[in-house]
């Protein structure tokens, strides 16, 4: 993890358990109440003298003569204040400790994007600034593949034993093929909330249980649908080190379905420049919620999209029309 990330989630780590401890102590607190106050009713009948009330001061009462009676329980409307108070400190620290673990796993996200990033520029380096390429059949909206079963594929792969299963990497699946990322965790988002993309080796259901699948999406495609042309699929595996006049966006957090990261609603990215940020766009999330159910074309919407990220949001306007309400 980045000295940043660490230190980022190492603050918020230190606030949970500052808020943690509050209500460890007020737990203790209220328990020693009850203990104290069933003890004191016990004592309330035990009779003092005189000197007593001298010695205690307040607390105790004068009752027919030189008899007094202690009374230092406490009532049950103060005891009901007590636990309003806990409860509402309570409803006041858990939408703090939920934003506080949500920055922290963006945190650890981001860390992981980078890596991810680190280990596509260490593969560029030794195929002379080629990033790692998909099979002629990898369809832009399935780049979160990193692996599918051994079969006659057209395009390069590489072949890794795993599990006892002979399984062919292709796309960022290549870094884990070819041991340039030897962590499969990084690969996978804490936020991710969808069951097809489990934080660990997974399958969807509906596939051969060979493929195996990440949280995050990648930018290199082979696959042409609607919408999408051989130019399309060309410009990307032309792509180069030495050839990018600006830096576009290759790895990401899913935006097609489930978005992670909401509230704000943002994705994280990495860029052919080696560097990873979050991107947050409300157009970007209407897209994929409302315009992208309507219109279809997952591959097309995919594909524009990443160029949204890029900062060209002329063919995703041009397909996929928003309702006026999300333009404002």
């Amino acid at each position: 993890m980045q000295t940043h990330d660490r230190l980022v989630f190492r603050r918020y780590e230190r606030q949970i358990s500052v808020w943690c401890f509050c209500l460890q102590v007020l737990g203790a607190t209220l328990v020693s109440m009850v203990s104290n106050g069933a003890e004191n009713v016990v004592r309330a009948s035990v009779p003092f003298r005189i000197g007593d009330l001298i010695k205690h001061g307040f607390g105790c009462s004068l009752s027919s003569g030189q008899i007094v009676r202690c009374r230092c329980g406490f009532t049950l409307i103060e005891l009901l204040v007590v636990i309003s108070i806990v409860a509402l400190l309570i409803g006041m620290l858990l939408p703090a400790l939920k934003k506080a673990k949500e920055t922290a796993r963006r945190a650890v996200c981001l860390s992981n994007l980078r890596q991810i990033n680190n280990g596509l520029h260490v593969y560029a380096s030794e195929y002379e600034g080629h990033f790692p390429p998909s099979h002629l059949e990898m369809n832009a909206s399935l780049t979160y593949e990193l692996c599918v079963p051994r079969r006659q594929y057209v395009g390069y792969y590489v072949e890794k034993e795993v599990d006892g299963v002979l399984n062919q990497f292709l796309g960022h699946g290549m870094l884990y093929g070819l041991d340039i990322i030897t962590d499969v965790s990084l690969f996978y988002c804490p936020s991710n909330s969808d069951v097809v993309f489990p934080n660990s080796w997974g399958n969807d259901n509906g596939y051969n249980g060979n493929y195996r699948f990440c949280s995050y999406l990648y930018r290199i495609f082979g696959q042409l649908s609607s919408g999408v042309n051989q130019d399309d699929v060309d410009r990307l595996h032309n792509y180069t080190l030495h050839d990018l006049q600006a830096p576009i966006a290759l790895e990401s957090d899913m935006f097609r379905a489930n978005w992670p990261h909401v509230d704000p609603a943002v994705v994280n990215v990495a860029y052919s420049d080696g560097h990873a940020a979050s991107f947050g766009s409300d157009h970007l999330f209407a897209y994929a919620y409302v315009a992208l159910p309507v219109y279809g074309g997952s591959d097309r919407f995919v594909m524009m999209a990443w160029e949204f990220i890029d900062g060209d949001k002329r063919r995703l306007e041009r397909h996929y029309a928003l309702p006026s309400q999300f333009l404002e």
